[in-house]
């Protein structure tokens, strides 16, 4: 599994950052982390991650700045983007649909959902 593909996981709590890991990474995926928006919008353009997978309320960038901002680059190199977030209503995350390649699910979530929508997608692109 995994195929080597690399995710990126951005959130400023560590235990969902590290929870996350340790589960993907069993799973032969190649695993960065992001602690806030602007150190994830970095690693976004240095490591070219196949996935990521991104909290909403963060430090120096949120989740939706950083998706806006990334968007642009799905024109040139499609990834896939997980929002993850507890803090959110329904009105405010209309932005989602209008993103490429872009899931919303809500925390608390279920890490074996987020996993069979990665398998689904990178196995899509082989």
């Amino acid at each position: 599994m995994g195929n080597n593909k690399k995710i990126l996981i951005i959130d400023d709590e560590a235990y969902i950052r590290r929870v996350l890991e340790v589960k993907l990474n069993k799973l032969g995926y190649q695993v960065l982390q992001a602690k806030n928006g602007k150190e994830g919008y970095d690693l976004i353009h240095e490591q070219k991650p196949d996935i990521v997978i991104s909290d909403i309320n963060m430090p120096l960038m949120d989740g939706e700045t950083l998706c806006k901002k990334t968007n642009a680059l799905k024109k040139d190199r499609t990834f896939l983007t997980i929002i993850i977030t507890a803090r959110i209503n329904p009105e405010d995350r209309d932005w989602i649909d209008t993103m490429q390649d872009t899931l919303f699910m809500e925390k608390p979530f279920s890490i074996s959902k987020i996993v069979d929508t990665i398998e689904k997608y990178t196995g899509g692109q082989e």
